[in-house]
């Protein structure tokens, strides 16, 4: 890598919002082994597999939480100059219940992180963003933005809410510099997922179903989420704005959509 090569790395940082697990962890490994600079948030501590990444830097928060935010603004602060700053949110938390037996606990707290915590994290950086008149965000959301599924009212209703997040502030900044977009990834192998598998009655049936359903035959692993989040804040989406980019598999093209088969 030439000097000048390893400059123009140095001027760019890549928020991770969710960095510690799942697609938020396979976004951070590939970025940082590209030798970006990231910066990861999440509730966790510091995973194994992340250990060592080359110009990682952690904030351990929640992301509703302003002070977290601040923190990571800081950390920013003192990898000044930075020309561009991105931003890639995979936080998320799920509740699976029947709609009747979903409280009004549950959707609060899935509205918090899901919904708000993603817009508090967007705030926060969307104005240093504007001052350099470029930015990029790409905002895991899911099929569930686009399709309701049984037992997971909340969680669908809150992702829907999220695409609407990304396409407002998409179309309302876009003339600013600012490219932000969704993706919607089907069934990932995440803890997310196994989470809400674990408590179905037969977690196993389910899972197999999931991948019946599924054209391609299989549930997608992280990996093949966080190449899209990394190619939608890079240079070569630069034509890419408000988008909502489907990763499922071919999932979401069948007509039998259907979570009880």
């Amino acid at each position: 890598m030439t000097n000048s090569a390893r400059t123009e790395r140095t001027r760019r940082a890549v928020v991770v919002a969710g960095a510690a697990s799942g697609i938020g962890l396979a976004t951070t490994q590939m970025l940082t082994q590209a030798n970006i600079c990231v910066v990861g948030v999440d509730l966790a501590e510091l995973p194994d597999g992340l250990r060592g990444a080359h110009d990682l830097q952690w904030v351990r928060g929640n992301i509703v939480s302003e002070e977290t935010w601040t923190r990571v603004l800081s950390v920013l602060r003192k990898r000044e100059p930075l020309d561009d700053i991105s931003m890639i949110s995979c936080a998320a938390d799920i509740v699976v219940a029947p709609f009747l037996e979903t409280s009004l606990e549950d959707w609060r707290n899935l509205y918090e992180v899901n919904v708000l915590g993603v817009i508090r994290g967007m705030q926060a950086l969307m104005p240093a963003m504007l001052e350099r008149n470029q930015g990029s965000i790409a905002v895991a959301c899911s099929v569930n933005s686009l399709f309701a599924e049984s037992s997971l009212s909340a969680y669908s209703t809150s992702k829907a809410a999220l695409l609407h997040v990304v396409r407002s502030a998409a179309l309302e900044y876009a003339q600013k510099g600012l490219r932000i977009n969704a993706v919607c990834p089907g069934a990932v192998d995440t803890p997310l997922l196994r989470r809400a598998l674990d408590v179905l009655p037969d977690p196993g049936g389910a899972r197999r179903s999931i991948e019946r359903r599924t054209p391609t035959g299989k549930i997608l692993q992280p990996s093949e989420v966080a190449t899209v989040l990394c190619f939608l804040i890079s240079a070569a989406a630069s034509g890419i704005s408000g988008a909502a980019v489907t990763v499922d598999g071919g999932l979401t093209t069948a007509y039998d959509f259907d979570s009880s088969a």
